[in-house]
């Protein structure tokens, strides 16, 4: 078999980062439509967005649990 194991979830940052594009896209169809290019601009933006919030998501989450196992010691 080659290629990446299926059976393993996609990595959340790539999510993230394809839903901010398709978000970012069809909110710059709808709300900028007739502008050039800017439907093309708002899903690079949605993109980087989608993908720091689930970056910064999980360094957040990292270091709690990290404070919490601390606290139990």
């Amino acid at each position: 078999m080659h290629g990446p194991d299926p059976r393993k979830p996609a990595r959340r940052e790539i999510a993230a980062a394809l839903i901010g594009a398709e978000v970012g896209a069809g909110f710059g169809l709808l709300a900028l439509g007739g502008t050039l290019l800017a439907p093309l601009g708002m899903a690079v933006f949605g993109a980087a967005a989608g993908a720091g919030v689930a970056s910064l998501r999980g360094v957040l989450i990292r270091r709690w649990l990290r404070d919490q196992l601390r606290a139990a010691r």
